[in-house]
């Protein structure tokens, strides 16, 4: 199973790398809870959430990243389809040299007959891009 969800990641991390955020965000439910510095935005509309993805994008080009790696640390128990990730994202330079470093945990689900999961929620525990929080918007504290 943690072989299936690092390709899975991968491949996300690949498709966000080029661009492609309409397609990374079919990967994540609406509505879709994200968690950073004591703060939640919930993105109720697939739409809000590739305007944050491209604001993320943005931040990773500027800081001169190419590829963006995932560690899987733990995966949860599942329990009818429904579990916790947990993952290290290193963010890698030109020179393959890794930069910066994300924490996240998600909470996934996955259907029996579906051929990958659905990111419920991402709780950032270290983010690589703390300030971009600010730009985010329908900004709430939690």
């Amino acid at each position: 199973m943690q072989r299936n969800l690092h390709h899975f990641l991968r491949a996300i991390a690949v498709a966000f790398c080029e661009g492609r955020l309409t397609h990374v965000a079919q990967h994540f439910s609406v509505p879709m809870p994200l968690y950073m510095d004591k703060n939640l935005i919930v993105f109720g509309a697939r739409h809000s959430l590739v305007e944050a993805l491209e604001l993320y994008l943005q931040a990773v080009r500027k800081a001169g990243i190419v590829r963006i790696e995932p560690r899987i640390v733990a995966t949860g128990i599942p329990m009818k389809g429904y579990s916790n990730l947990w993952v290290e994202w290193d963010h890698f330079d030109g020179n393959d040299v890794c930069v910066k470093t994300s924490q996240v945990r998600y909470a996934i689900h996955q259907d029996s007959d579906a051929l990958t999961p659905q990111l419920e929620m991402v709780d950032y525990t270290i983010s690589a891009f703390p300030d971009l929080m600010n730009e985010l918007p329908l900004q709430q504290s939690a």
